[in-house]
C-alpha cells in the first residue's frame, strides 16, 4: 500500500486534481514503461491511495478504481499516514453508496502508449447501461441528474456542473491557476504585484463561456468580476478607460476582467484588438492619454467569438499564419497561461458521444427555467413525449449551439399544456433555423412508428443470429465440443447475459435503417404489418438489397468511428485499425456477401414483431 502522492514526490509524471482518469492513465503508463517502477510492475496485488477520495487497486492482475464522484483527489494525507484505515473507510463508503467502483478496461501497452483509448468513467458507465448514452440522456431529462451524478465524476462550481471529462480537466486546471495566482498575489512584497494571469475561453455561441469561469472565480472568493465587450468600443482609448475602471478595487480583492469577443474586428482588421493586450498581459501596464497606467495584479479572461475551440483559433495554412503573425496573434498566444474549451451541445468530433449527456443537462435546465408547466417540481420529473425527447437529443446538430435549443423551447407552445409533445413545436420553417429539420423529422417519425419496438427487434435479431451461427457450424461438421466452445463466445450469450456492446449493435442497425426509411425521398418505407397489402416487401434482393447493404456498412463504420476505430491495412484491435473502414464498394467481395446475407433476414425479423417494409406509392 502506498499513496499516489509518494510517486509524484519521487518525480514520476502523474498529475493531481485534474481528473481521476488522467491520474490513472498516467500512472499505468509510468508503471508499464518506466523501469524505475519495475518492483511494482509484476506485483499481483497492491493498493495506491488517491488521498482519501479514492484508491487504485490491483487484485489477481486486474485493476479497479474506487472514486468519490463529487470530489477529486485532494492533498490532506500526511506522507506517513496509515493507509489501511483510509482503504477501510473507502470500502465502507462504497457500501453506503457515496464511493463507486470501476473495473478498468483491459488495455495493452501499445494502446496506453498510443493514447487511442483514454479512460473515461462516464463512457464506461454509459456503455453498461441498457440503451447506452441515449437512454442515460433520456433519464436525465425526465428524472434529473441524481442517478448519473452518483456514479461518475462531477465537477461543480457554484451553479455550474459538468460530467464531461475534458471539461472537468479544463475547469480544474483553471481553478488551480486561480488558486496559485491568489497565493502569489498575497505573498508579493510591499506594493509590488504579480504579472497578470491571462487565460482564454473558447466555445460555440451560447455555450456559457463566461458562466463557468465566473462560477470558479466566485468559488475562490477573492475576485471582483467585470465584463468588457469589445464590440462596444470603437477606439483603444475607450477600452483602456473601461479597463481602468474595472481595475479599481481594495487590496483584498483581485480584479478579474472578462474581455468578451476579444477576437473581433478592430478598425476593420480581423482580430485587430490582439496587439493592444500584449503590454497589459506581459508588463502589467497600458497607456492611456499618453500616461502609463499600472495594472497592479489582475486576471484577464479572453472569451472568443469567432472560434469554437483554441485549435480553431490557431491558423491552419501558411497564408493564415502570416496574417496571424501580422495581428500579433503568436505573441498573444505566448502570453496565455491557460486555455478552456467549452463544448456546448454539439459533438466536437466523431468520438464525442458525451454530447448527448451535455444536451440532456442543458435541456433539463432550460425546461425547469423556461417551461415550468411541463416540470413537476414535487416529483422532480419532466413530462415530455419519448419520441420527441429522443429526436431532440439525437438530432445531428443545433445550428447555433445552446441558443438553438433555448429558442426552440421558447418558440414552442407550452404555456397552456402540461406535456411537451410534437404538436407543441414551432413550424418547420422556424425549426430549420436551429436544426436540420429533415433529420429531426426522420428521427421523430421513426420513434413514433417503431421506437418502443427497437428492443424487441434487437432480441429477435440476436436469437436468429445465434441459431444461424450454430447451424452453420453443424453444417461444416463441428462436433459437440466445438459447438460448446462456440456457445461460450461473448456474442453468443443469452440476451439477458449479453454484453451491452452487442445489444447496442443490434439496436443501432434497425434504428439507422428505420430513420433512413423515414425520408420522403426514399422509395421504400417501414410500417406496422398490413395483412394482404400488395405493396409489402417480403424479400430483399437486387438493387434494393445492395442499397440497404451499403446503408448497413455506413452504420457499422459510423459506430466503429465513434469507438475510435480508423482505417488500417491490417486489423489491429490495440490501435483500433481495420481494413474494413472503407466504402462498401471497396470491401472484399466476401465481406460484402456477409453484409448482404445478414440484411436479407430483415423482413423476417420485422414480421416477427409486427412490422414490414413496403414500397411507397407517392
Amino acid at each position: 500500500m502506498l499513496q499516489m502522492q509518494h510517486l509524484r514526490e519521487l518525480d514520476f509524471a502523474i498529475t493531481r486534481r485534474i481528473s481521476y482518469e488522467r491520474t490513472v492513465d498516467e500512472f499505468l503508463l509510468q508503471l508499464a514503461t518506466n523501469d524505475a517502477l519495475s518492483p511494482l510492475r509484476d506485483r499481483p496485488e497492491m493498493v495506491i491511495c488517491l488521498n482519501e477520495e479514492g484508491a487504485l487497486i490491483r487484485e489477481n492482475g486486474r485493476w479497479e478504481l474506487l472514486f468519490t464522484p463529487g470530489h477529486g483527489e485532494k492533498l490532506t494525507l500526511a506522507p506517513d499516514a496509515p493507509l489501511y484505515p483510509v482503504l477501510k473507510q473507502l470500502l465502507k463508503d462504497e457500501k453506503a453508496g457515496t464511493v463507486c467502483r470501476l473495473v478498468l478496461p483491459n488495455r495493452s501497452l501499445r494502446t496506453l502508449v498510443s493514447g487511442i483509448a483514454p479512460l473515461s468513467i462516464l463512457d464506461e458507465y454509459c456503455k453498461k447501461q441498457p440503451g447506452r448514452y441515449l437512454a442515460v440522456a433520456e433519464r436525465i431529462v425526465i428524472g434529473g441528474t441524481e442517478e448519473l451524478f452518483s456514479h461518475v465524476p462531477v465537477c461543480r462550481y457554484g451553479s455550474m456542473a459538468t460530467v464531461d471529462k475534458e471539461e472537468i480537466e479544463n475547469y480544474h486546471t483553471i481553478r488551480a491557476l486561480f488558486e496559485d495566482y491568489i497565493y502569489q498575489y498575497d505573498h508579493v512584497s510591499g506594493d509590488e504585484a504579480p504579472q497578470p494571469l491571462s487565460v482564454a475561453v473558447f466555445g460555440p455561441p451560447g455555450a456559457g463561456k463566461s458562466f463557468g469561469v465566473k462560477q470558479i472565480a466566485r468559488s475562490c472568493g477573492r475576485f471582483s468580476v467585470t465584463s468588457l465587450n469589445l464590440s462596444q468600443y470603437a477606439e483603444p482609448a475607450e477600452l483602456f478607460e473601461a479597463l481602468g475602471e474595472a481595475l479599481r478595487r481594495d487590496r483584498d480583492s483581485i480584479p478579474l476582467v472578462f474581455f468578451d469577443e476579444f477576437d473581433s474586428e478592430a478598425a476593420g482588421v480581423p482580430r485587430g484588438w490582439l496587439k493592444y493586450f500584449l503590454a497589459p498581459m506581459q508588463d502589467g501596464e497600458y497607456t492611456l492619454n499618453g500616461r502609463v497606467c499600472k495594472v497592479g495584479g489582475a486576471v484577464f479572461v479572453f472569451a472568443g467569438a469567432t472560434a469554437s475551440s483554441f485549435q480553431e483559433f490557431l491558423p491552419k495554412t501558411e497564408e493564415e499564419n502570416l496574417q496571424f503573425r501580422k495581428v500579433k496573434g503568436t505573441d498573444f498566444v505566448s502570453r496565455l497561461k491557460g486555455i478552456l474549451n467549452i463544448k456546448g451541445p454539439n459533438p466536437t468530433c466523431v468520438t464525442d458521444r458525451s454530447s448527448l449527456i451535455r444536451r440532456a443537462l442543458l435541456l433539463r435546465e432550460l425546461i425547469i427555467r423556461r417551461a415550468p408547466g411541463i416540470y413537476h417540481e414535487d416529483m422532480g420529473w419532466t413530462n415530455i413525449s419519448k419520441s420527441l425527447l429522443s429526436a431532440l437529443l439525437s438530432v445531428s446538430e443545433y445550428r447555433h449551439g445552446s441558443r438553438s435549443l433555448e429558442f426552440i423551447l421558447a418558440m414552442s407552445r407550452l404555456s397552456d399544456v402540461d406535456r411537451f409533445t410534437p404538436s407543441s413545436l414551432p413550424v418547420d420553417e422556424q425549426l430549420d433555423i436551429h436544426l436540420d429539420v429533415q433529420d429531426f423529422r426522420r428521427k421523430l417519425a421513426f420513434e413514433q412508428i417503431m421506437g418502443d419496438a427497437v428492443e424487441k427487434y434487437a432480441q429477435i435479431q440476436h436469437l436468429k443470429y445465434r441459431e444461424r451461427h450454430l447451424a452453420e457450424a453443424v453444417r461444416l461438421g463441428a462436433d459437440e465440443a466445438q459447438l460448446e466452445e462456440i456457445r461460450k463466445e461473448p456474442e453468443m450469450a443469452e440476451w439477458n447475459e449479453l454484453d451491452e456492446f452487442y445489444k447496442e449493435g443490434h439496436r443501432s442497425q434497425i434504428r439507422y435503417l428505420g430513420e433512413r426509411l423515414m425520408s420522403l425521398t426514399e422509395d421504400i418505407g417501414l410500417r406496422p404489418v398490413r395483412p394482404g397489402a400488395a405493396d409489402t416487401i417480403t424479400e430483399l434482393y437486387g438493387p434494393l438489397l445492395e442499397e440497404l447493404s451499403e446503408w448497413e456498412h455506413e452504420r457499422w463504420m459510423r459506430d466503429k468511428m465513434q469507438d475510435g476505430w480508423r482505417y488500417g491495412k491490417k486489423k489491429d484491435p490495440d490501435l483500433k485499425l481495420s481494413p474494413e473502414m472503407v466504402p462498401f464498394s471497396e470491401l472484399d467481395s466476401a465481406v460484402r456477401d456477409v453484409i448482404r446475407t445478414n440484411l436479407r433476414f430483415v423482413p423476417e425479423y420485422l414480421k416477427e414483431i409486427g412490422y414490414e417494409l413496403y414500397r411507397k406509392q407517392y
